[in-house]
C-alpha cells in the first residue's frame, strides 16, 4: 500500500531554472540574458534628499573630494570637486535620462530609501548583478554603500524578481564590475571593491545557470569594469583599449567583436554608456570624440547631459540596473 509521499511523488518535479514550472511560478517579466538586447524594464534612483546629507561634507584635500563621514569616523558618501552638489540640476539631468528610456518604450521603475539615509543610491547598478533567470544580491566592501542590499532585496521581491543567490562571507561583489555578454559568458573587474572570494562565489552562482565567468583585473585608478569596457552591438565592444589587457581584447577578437576605441580625450567615464538595444546606445553628451567613433562604426547614439551626476562618481551605466532583456 502506498504511503502518502509516495503518491506525492508522482507529481515530482526536476528542480531546474529550465523547468516550465520555474516559469510558472515566477513569470516571464525578468531576467536579463545578455548585455545588448532590448532593454524592457529597469531600475534607477531619481537623485533626492539623501543627498541634502553631502552639506555636513568637508573638502578634503588629499581625495580632492568633499568626504562625508558619520559620528564613527566611516565614509558615508563623496563628491568629487569643492563645491556641494547641485541636486536641482543632478534631477534635471537624471530626468532627462528616464525620459529617453521611457521614450524608447521602456519600464521604468524607481527604487528608493524612505529613510533617505543611503547617499549612493542614484548608482542602481551595484545592488545586484542579473541573470537570465533573476538577481544575485551583491555585497559592498564600503561602509557607504551597506543599506542598498537590504532595500535592494526588498526592491526586487516587491517586483517579482526571484534572488537566486547572494555575496556573502568575506566575499564582496558590485553590479558595475559585471557584465552578462551572453547565456555563456560573464565578465568581472577583480578591483578595491571585487575581491577574490566575491569573484570565486560568483563564480559557483553563474555555474549552476552553465555560465563561464572570465575574470580581468582593473588598475588601481578603477572601481568597475563598465569604466572600461561595454558591449554595443551584437558584434561590437566599446572598450577603453589604453586600459583593458591584451589578452582580453584578443579574446574579445577571436570571438568576433570589433573593437571601438573610447577616445582617451574625452572626460572620464565617457565609457559608461547604457546600450538600449543591438546598436543603439544611450550615451554621455561630453563623450564628442567617442560619439564620433560609434556612428563611424554604425552605433545609433542618444546623449544626455549627466555632468552633475558624474560628480558624484559614476554615469548612465551605473545609475541604471536592467530587469529585463529580450533574448538577441
Amino acid at each position: 500500500m502506498a504511503t502518502l509521499q509516495m503518491y506525492m511523488n508522482e507529481s515530482k518535479i526536476e528542480n531546474t531554472f529550465e523547468s516550465p514550472v520555474y516559469r510558472e511560478v515566477w513569470g516571464d517579466d525578468f531576467g536579463v540574458p545578455n548585455a545588448i538586447g532590448k532593454i524592457k524594464k529597469i531600475a534607477v534612483h531619481r537623485p533626492g534628499k539623501e543627498l541634502e546629507w553631502m552639506k555636513q561634507a568637508k573638502y578634503e584635500e588629499e581625495a580632492g573630494s568633499l568626504i562625508l563621514k558619520d559620528e564613527k569616523g566611516r565614509i558615508r558618501s563623496y563628491w568629487k570637486g569643492d563645491t556641494f552638489p547641485d541636486i536641482g540640476l543632478m534631477q534635471e539631468q537624471h530626468d532627462a535620462m528616464t525620459k529617453v528610456l521611457r521614450d524608447e518604450g521602456i519600464e521604468v521603475i524607481n527604487w528608493d530609501d524612505p529613510k533617505h539615509y543611503w547617499t549612493n543610491m542614484t548608482f542602481a547598478r551595484d545592488f545586484a548583478e542579473m541573470t537570465p533567470n533573476g538577481a544575485i544580491l551583491s555585497r559592498y566592501a564600503m561602509y557607504f554603500h551597506q543599506g542598498e542590499t537590504v532595500l535592494g532585496q526588498k526592491f526586487l521581491a516587491d517586483h517579482g524578481v526571484p534572488i537566486i543567490g547572494a555575496i556573502q562571507g568575506k566575499g564582496t561583489m558590485e553590479g558595475g564590475s559585471f557584465c552578462l555578454l551572453d547565456r555563456k559568458t560573464a565578465i568581472v573587474g577583480r578591483s578595491v571593491r571585487i575581491n577574490d572570494e566575491g569573484i570565486e562565489q560568483m563564480r559557483q552562482l553563474l555555474a549552476l545557470q552553465g555560465i563561464e565567468l572570465i575574470v580581468i583585473d582593473m588598475p588601481a585608478f578603477y572601481i568597475h569594469l563598465d569604466e572600461t569596457f561595454i558591449p554595443v552591438d551584437k558584434d561590437k565592444i566599446l572598450c577603453s583599449t589604453f586600459i583593458l589587457p591584451f589578452w582580453f581584447l584578443k579574446l574579445m577578437q577571436d570571438r568576433g567583436c570589433k573593437i571601438i576605441e573610447t577616445d582617451r580625450d574625452d572626460p572620464f567615464l565617457t565609457n559608461n554608456c547604457l546600450t538600449l538595444e543591438p546598436g543603439k546606445v544611450l550615451f554621455s553628451a561630453k563623450g564628442v570624440r567617442t560619439i564620433k567613433n560609434l556612428e563611424a562604426a554604425g552605433v545609433e547614439v542618444i546623449p544626455v547631459d549627466i555632468s552633475e551626476i558624474n560628480k558624484l562618481g559614476g554615469g548612465i551605466h551605473c545609475s541604471t540596473i536592467e530587469l529585463k532583456r529580450d533574448e538577441v
